[in-house]
């Protein structure tokens, strides 16, 4: 016999409210990792500079004049993957979850991009017709990258798929400049592209066109620095105010993320699939502090007993995972030094020190 009708919705209730509890219990539970292990990498000597990280805790960055470096997860120890044909230096910007990585190394006479795999070693990516060198800073799953492209028209942004010619993203209409900061697995692109309003923020859809995602109230230009799977994208607007960190979502437009307690400046550098945001802030006198920002939370400092116990205060966070693992750049504090200038490229130059913060769920 046929279910009742009444029964059928009474059931449908029950799922529903099941599935809400198991949601609330997940944004608690998120909410109350606020303890972190703090483990740093390893390697042969300073400078040692991780810029990203996949979900398995597989790190990127480079290492002091090694160049481009992977540390694997469970042991942290660096591989060095060495440089391009007639080049010496190299930098890692990005990794997947095969392992697969992106970045740059110069060759007898330009600096390009590159891709690496654990099987194929590195590869160059072509350049945009006419250009001359470039940089890649994005991976996704399928091993797409995204960077930029220069040359005597100036920086353009590219999407690379394997196999195929590296593609021109294009800029704002009126614009000639824009540069690829990070792809997510569906293929949108977030980065920068100049325009008649200035420097924005800018989402290259998985059709081909740009988006202006604008700026915070009162402010003259943005830059995104990432992108999750669901399309969030973070970055920093600037104005007569200084930097502030921000999230963009398609329902929301930009949300100004806001500062540390009695700081001035903000920038977001990355997010994961859950809508975490890390990046640095100014703290009060004290400089640039680490930061984690949820919705549940707001923005929440990154040092805590953990690290004064080291002796290291964090000043940046580079990059978090699926799992709440934060890249962290830190630097020692016997000396009184306390943060790094607000306006430094991401990477370079660097703190001494990196870190892996890893999440231990309060009790």
């Amino acid at each position: 016999m046929p279910r009742p009708k009444t029964s059928v919705h009474n059931a449908l209730i029950v799922a529903l409210l099941a599935a809400i509890a198991e949601l609330i219990s997940t944004e608690r539970s998120l909410a109350q990792t606020t303890a972190y292990t703090v483990v740093e990498l390893s390697a042969p000597g300073p400078g040692q500079v991780g810029c990203r990280i996949n979900n398995l805790g597989d790190l990127a960055g480079r290492s002091g004049k090694s160049g481009a470096t992977l540390w694997s997860h469970g042991s942290l120890k660096p591989k060095h993957l060495g440089a391009l044909p007639g080049g010496e230096y190299s930098s890692a910007s990005a990794i997947n979850d095969a392992g697969q990585i992106a970045g740059a190394s110069n060759t007898s006479n330009a600096i390009v991009p590159f891709t690496w795999k654990p099987t194929g070693g590195m590869q160059r990516i072509p350049l945009l017709p006419g250009d001359n060198c470039g940089q890649a800073f994005g991976i996704n799953k399928h091993g797409h990258v995204a960077g930029y492209s220069s040359g005597p028209s100036g920086a353009r942004a590219f999407l690379w798929v394997p196999g195929t010619s590296v593609r021109n993203l294009g800029s704002l209409p009126g614009g000639r400049y824009s540069r690829a900061r990070a792809v997510n697995d569906s293929g949108e692109v977030a980065g920068t592209s100049a325009g008649p309003a200035g420097q924005r923020a800018v989402l290259w859809t998985k059709s081909g066109n740009v988006r202006d995602l604008g700026t915070l109230p009162g402010d003259t230009s943005s830059e995104a620095t990432a992108i999750n799977n669901g399309g969030d994208v973070v970055g920093y607007s600037k104005g007569p105010g200084g930097l502030h960190a921000f999230l963009w979502t398609a329902a929301t437009g930009m949300q100004n993320l806001g500062t540390l307690p009695g700081g001035n400046g903000s920038r977001a550098l990355d997010i994961n699939d859950l809508g975490a945001v890390v990046g640095s802030s100014a703290a009060s006198s004290s400089g640039n502090h680490a930061f984690i920002w949820t919705k549940q939370t707001g923005m929440t400092d990154l040092n805590s007993a953990a690290s004064a116990g080291l002796g290291v205060l964090l000043v940046e966070a580079h990059a978090i995972n699926s799992t709440g693992q934060i890249l962290v750049l830190g630097k020692a504090t016997p000396s009184g030094a306390t943060g790094v200038p607000e306006d430094h490229n991401d990477c370079a130059p660097a703190p001494p020190s990196t870190f892996l913060l890893i999440p231990t769920p309060a009790k």
